[in-house]
């Protein structure tokens, strides 16, 4: 399931994943809406760290219960990565996923998340590294929680890219830059 919020952390965009998942719409979900269908003993932690997350401007990941319209409910893990554009690096919200693990992790009884700290500041640079550091964020969205054919495609969008980015250091006279 993906969904996109504003920088004020408001739901933009569901796929209609969840709404098969949880019978909630997009305009049920908005606002903070979502946590309803989420178990009442996760909805404090969840929505805390969300809102650390939309304060720090920072990447976050938590596993909960989301109740399922026919199933109860089901452990998932969601993940968002912070989006940020013109001009200086204004933030303009998150781009996430959410996917069910299948059961209940042994190793969880309660609902459970942490921030990552925000990426340094990218120095402005070409069209084809800025589309890096996106490709890049997105990698991380998806390593852990997409299917392998996905994980495959951005890989080899990567690689790709990176190919681009050393032809066009070439045709500049210039290294790629190791980071």
């Amino acid at each position: 399931m993906i969904f996109v919020t504003n920088e004020l952390g408001l739901i933009t965009y569901l796929s209609r994943e969840w709404t098969s998942v949880t019978g909630q719409t997009l305009q049920d979900a908005r606002s903070f809406g979502w946590t309803k269908v989420l178990h009442p003993d996760d909805r404090e932690v969840v929505r805390d760290l969300v809102l650390r997350a939309i304060h720090n401007q920072c990447a976050f990941s938590v596993r909960y219960r989301l109740r399922a319209t026919a199933e109860g409910f089901l452990w998932v893990t969601a993940g968002a990565t912070p989006s940020f554009g013109p001009p200086g690096r204004t933030f303009l919200g998150f781009f996430g996923s959410v996917s069910l693990l299948g059961g209940r992790p042994g190793d969880i009884v309660a609902a459970e998340g942490y921030l990552r700290p925000a990426d340094a500041p990218s120095l402005p640079g070409s069209l084809l590294e800025r589309a890096a550091d996106h490709l890049l964020a997105a990698h991380t969205l998806v390593v852990s929680s997409a299917s392998a054919g996905t994980l495959l495609a951005v890989e080899a969008a990567l690689h790709r890219l990176g190919e681009d980015l050393a032809g066009e250091a070439m045709a500049e006279g210039t290294t790629p830059p190791m980071q």
